[in-house]
């Protein structure tokens, strides 16, 4: 694939990070932006540039394309700061597509999120589906889905939506389930879960998102569109719990574990279950998932 110019935001986040070495790795000219300093050294001729996407200046020069994952993250956090998301996750989204419109740029990778469709949509999760946000968060990706599909259509720009679904890896961050409960173990406290456990979720590794935002800035179809990047597969929340135990005691299996639970009332945010339908991801990106949540010995991921 030819080496492009990319902008990536939030680049100092979690998927951020993994992102900016990916595409420096594929020989990619990459600059890296964020409100935030980057927890670790960028590699070598990978650009900084320090900016709040809200309000700050946005580099002046022109990219090939933009990746677009700077964003306030979470469902449930999100329902008492109503606010703040929008203006950051909408707002903020507007702002880098009106640049975009305005110097040049022709290329938007949007990271969206899985939530947008909400407890309703049958399964598994079709792009051509219903959707029905169930928080803030999720009602905020959506609006940015919209934004990025009239500025295609006004202003011919390609937009391609990413919908990822419950993203882990190394340097995930500390609020996401299975690091928040390798914490609690690690500290000796009971895991804290809302409901009984049984939901479920497809669960994305952080290796193979990174692979799909690399063939997304290379996508050249016309307007705009959203693909699921996701395994199809899904896992039970108490299956997290199991194997984050199981992590804490060093890769044994995480069948042999059953931690100690607490269980409060279920959050009105989460969904039951998700799990992605892969079908347009396949077409358009020719994309697979390569890693799976671990079903056996934790301290190896399966790979297909």
């Amino acid at each position: 694939m030819a080496a492009l110019s990319v902008l990536v935001t939030g680049s100092s986040g979690f998927i951020g990070t993994h992102v900016v070495r990916h595409l420096h790795e594929s020989g990619h000219r990459v600059t890296a932006l964020d409100c935030a300093a980057p927890k670790e050294d960028l590699p070598p001729g990978v650009r900084f540039h320090m900016c709040d996407i809200r309000e700050g200046l946005l580099p002046s020069q022109t990219f090939d394309a933009v990746v677009h994952l700077a964003a306030l993250a979470g469902v449930r956090q999100s329902i008492d700061r109503k606010l703040d998301y929008e203006f950051t996750n909408v707002i903020g989204t507007i702002r880098l597509l009106e640049h975009c419109r305005r110097i040049g740029i022709p290329h938007f990778v949007f990271a969206s999120s899985s939530s947008v469709y909400g407890p309703d949509a049958p399964l598994p999760f079709s792009e051509d589906g219903p959707t029905n946000p169930r928080s803030p968060y999720a009602l905020t990706k959506l609006h940015c889905e919209h934004w990025g599909q009239l500025y295609s259509k006004l202003h011919d720009i390609r937009f391609i939506a990413l919908r990822f679904f419950s993203v882990w890896g190394p340097g995930q961050r500390p609020d996401l389930a299975m690091e928040a409960f390798r914490r609690r173990i690690e500290k000796g406290q009971p895991i804290i879960i809302n409901g009984d456990g049984s939901q479920r979720r497809d669960l994305t590794h952080v290796f193979d998102v990174v692979r799909a935002v690399e063939l997304a800035i290379h996508w050249q179809g016309e307007g705009a569109t959203a693909l699921n990047i996701g395994t199809g597969k899904n896992h039970s929340v108490m299956d997290m719990a199991k194997a984050a135990a199981a992590l804490h005691f060093s890769g044994s299996s995480f069948t042999d574990f059953t931690p100690a639970v607490t269980h409060e009332n279920p959050h009105p945010a989460d969904l039951p279950e998700t799990r992605a339908s892969l079908i347009n991801t396949r077409k358009t990106l020719h994309w697979e998932p390569g890693i799976f949540f671990p079903i056996g010995p934790v301290s190896s991921c399966k790979k297909v």
